[in-house]
C-alpha cells in the first residue's frame, strides 16, 4: 500500500510537477506526509471538552475571522465611498499633484475631441480621459468637478452607442448631484435629468428592468427636501409633478392593463389605451393586452423597485396611488407563477392601503375573489393579518381591531415584517372609515323661507293649513320646520326681521286659530267622522281638547 502511494505521487509530481525538484524529491518528502498526523500538541496535549471548545476555540477564530472580515469590508467601503457620498479625500502636496494630474487628463479629452485637418474627433478616447479625470477629482474630493466630467465623459459614451457606461455615469453623477452644495431646485433638476438621460441609455440595449429603476430615482429626486433625513419623516405634501413620474415609473415596470387597480391612478392616463378606439371593440382589447404582456418586466428582483415606489408614495399619504403602484408589484410576482413570501406580503400590503383609504368593501372583495385563490397564501401569517383587520373594520370591533394588531398576538411576526410606514398605517386604522364631506342636512333649511309671512289675508291662511295639514299625514323634517320661524341667516334681506317680524306670525296663527275655530274644528261636538276625514288637521292645530278620548285606551301622553 506505501508502495503504491508512493508511486501515485510520483506520477503526480511528473504529471503536475513537484514541490522541490524531481521524483525523488518528491519520494522523499511523500512518507513524511503519508505518516499519522501529528496531534496538534503545541495548542492542546489532550482532547478538549465541549465546554472549553466552545467557549475558547471558536470565539477566538470567530472574533479574529470576523475583525478581519469586518475590517476589509469596513476599507472597501471608504474607498469607494458608502452611499454615492464622497470618499476620504487627498490633501497638501498629493491633491495639488492629483488636480495636476486630472488637469492633464481633461487637455487629452479636448483634444481628442478637436478636428484637425489629418484627424477627426474620437469620442472613445475622449470619454476614457474625461472618466479619468473624473476618477482624480474623485480622490482630491472635489465634487462638482468630479460630476462634470462623469456627464462628459457619459455623452462621449452615448455618441459611441456604449450606452452601459454612458448609464453608469449618469447614475453617478446624478448620486453627487444630490449630495452637493448646490440649492434644493438645482438638486431636484440635476438629479432628475440625469436619472432620466440614464433610463433612455439603458432603454436603448433592451434593459427595461433598470431603465424602470432610474425612472424611479429620477422621481425620487423631485423629493429632494421635503423628507427629514435623521428621522424620516415627511415635512411637505407630495408634489404632483413627482406623483405623476413615480406613477410613470411604474407603469413602464407594469403596465395598466395588467394592474388590477389601474383605476387608481392619479395623473396621467396610461399609454396603452388608445383614445380614438372603440372600448367595446374586442379585437383592440386583445391587441391592447398582448401589446402589454409584451412589455411587462419580469426581470429579477424587480418586484422590491415597484416597493420603494409604494413606500414611498405611503409615506405621503398617497394611499391611491400607493394601492396603484403595489398592484403593479403584485403582477409581477404573479407571472412568475410561483408562491414566494414577497406575494404574500404585497397581498396583505394590498388590503391595508384599502383599509387605509376606508374601503372595507373593496378589500373584503380582493381578498375574497383574489388572494384566497393562491393556496399558499392561506397557510401565511399575512393571510391572517389581512382576514382580522378586515374582519374587524367590517363588523366595526374596535376591541378585535386592536387585538389583531397587538405585537403581543399571533400576528407578531406578520407585523414586524411589513415595512415601518405600514405598519403606522396599521396601528392608525380605525373602525368607522374615512370621514365623508357633509352634504344634503341643509336642503330642509333652504325649503324652509316658502312660508313668507305676509299680510293676514284668507288664501293665505288657507295655504298655511294646507301646509301645516302635511305633516300629520307624512311626517317629514321640513313641514317641522315650516311650523317654526325661520332662522335668520335663511331669511333674505328685504325681509321682515326683529320684533315686526314676531308680530306678523303671531297675527297669522291668530287669523288661523278663528278661522279652525269658524270650520268647527275645535268644537266639541264634532264626531268620529269629522275626526275620520279632517283629524290630521285638528291635530295638526291642537284642536282637540285634553279630555276627548282619541285611541281605545285612555292614556294621558302628557
Amino acid at each position: 500500500m506505501a508502495h503504491y502511494k508512493r508511486n501515485a505521487a510520483a506520477d503526480r509530481d511528473a504529471l503536475f510537477g513537484g514541490g522541490g525538484g524531481g521524483g525523488k524529491g518528491s519520494s522523499s518528502k511523500k512518507p513524511s506526509s503519508s505518516r499519522p498526523r501529528p496531534t496538534p500538541s503545541s495548542t492542546t496535549t489532550t482532547r478538549p471538552t465541549p465546554s472549553s471548545y466552545s467557549s475558547s476555540a471558536p470565539a477566538n477564530y470567530s472574533s479574529n475571522s470576523g475583525n478581519s472580515v469586518r475590517e476589509r469590508l469596513e476599507q472597501k467601503r471608504r474607498e469607494r465611498g458608502g452611499g454615492g457620498g464622497i470618499t476620504s479625500t487627498l490633501s497638501g502636496t498629493a491633491k495639488l499633484a492629483k488636480m495636476k494630474e486630472a488637469e492633464e487628463y481633461r487637455i487629452k479629452a479636448k483634444k481628442a475631441m478637436s478636428r484637425g485637418v489629418f484627424s477627426s474627433p474620437d469620442p472613445i478616447a475622449a470619454g476614457n480621459y474625461y472618466r479619468r479625470a473624473a476618477e482624480a477629482y474623485k480622490q482630491c474630493g472635489e465634487n462638482r468637478l468630479e460630476r462634470l466630467h462623469r456627464i462628459a465623459s457619459g455623452d462621449c459614451q452615448m455618441g459611441q452607442n456604449a450606452y452601459a457606461t454612458a448609464a453608469s455615469e449618469y447614475t453617478r453623477a446624478a448620486e453627487l448631484a444630490a449630495c452637493s452644495d448646490e440649492t434644493v431646485p438645482r438638486k431636484r433638476q440635476e438629479c432628475h435629468k440625469l436619472h432620466t438621460d440614464a433610463a433612455n441609455a439603458w432603454r436603448q440595449i433592451g434593459e427595461n428592468g433598470r431603465a424602470g429603476e432610474s425612472m424611479v430615482n429620477a422621481a425620487f429626486g423631485l423629493l429632494i427636501g421635503t423628507e427629514d433625513n435623521d428621522e424620516g419623516r415627511t415635512l411637505k405634501q407630495m408634489d404632483r409633478k413627482a406623483l405623476k413620474a413615480i406613477e410613470a415609473a411604474v407603469e413602464s415596470h407594469v403596465p395598466d392593463p395588467l394592474n388590477r387597480y389601474a383605476k387608481f391612478r392619479a395623473i396621467g392616463p396610461s399609454a396603452y389605451v388608445d383614445p380614438n378606439a372603440d372600448p367595446n371593440d374586442a379585437d383592440a382589447k386583445a391587441r391592447m393586452m398582448e401589446l402589454a404582456r409584451q412589455n411587462l418586466v419580469t426581470t429579477s428582483y424587480v418586484h422590491e423597485t415597484i416597493f420603494k415606489a409604494v413606500y414611498k408614495l405611503a409615506q405621503h399619504g398617497e394611499y391611491p396611488s400607493a394601492l396603484y403602484a403595489i398592484g403593479a408589484a403584485s403582477a409581477t410576482l404573479e407571472a412568475d407563477n410561483f408562491a414566494t413570501i414577497s406575494l404574500s406580503r404585497a397581498y396583505c400590503a394590498e388590503t391595508v392601503l384599502t383599509l387605509a383609504m376606508g374601503d372595507v368593501v373593496a378589500a373584503d372583495k380582493y381578498f375574497l375573489e383574489v388572494h384566497l385563490q393562491k393556496t399558499s397564501y392561506l397557510s401565511s401569517r399575512e393571510c391572517k393579518l389581512a382576514e382580522d383587520l378586515i374582519r374587524a373594520v367590517k363588523t366595526m370591533d374596535a376591541e378585535a381591531l386592536e387585538e389583531a394588531r397587538t405585537s403581543d398576538t399571533s400576528n407578531r411576526s406578520a407585523l414586524s415584517n411589513l415595512h415601518p410606514c405600514l405598519r403606522e398605517l396599521v396601528m392608525n386604522l380605525r373602525t368607522s372609515g374615512t370621514a365623508r364631506a357633509g352634504g344634503g342636512a341643509g336642503g330642509g333649511v333652504k325649503k324652509a323661507p316658502a312660508t313668507k309671512p305676509s299680510a293676514p289675508a284668507k288664501p293665505a291662511a288657507r295655504s298655511a293649513r294646507s301646509t301645516q295639514a302635511a305633516p300629520a299625514m307624512k311626517p317629514k323634517p321640513v313641514a317641522v320646520e315650516d311650523e317654526r320661524p325661520p332662522p335668520n341667516n335663511a331669511v333674505p334681506v328685504d325681509e321682515l326681521d326683529g320684533d315686526d317680524l314676531q308680530h306678523a306670525l303671531d297675527s297669522n296663527f291668530a287669523e288661523m286659530d278663528e278661522l279652525m275655530g269658524d270650520m268647527g274644528l275645535n268644537s266639541d261636538d264634532e264626531g268620529e267622522a269629522e275626526a275620520g276625514t279632517d283629524g290630521a288637521g285638528a291635530v295638526a292645530s291642537g284642536g282637540y281638547e285634553e279630555g276627548e278620548d282619541l285611541d281605545d285606551d285612555d292614556i294621558d301622553l302628557r
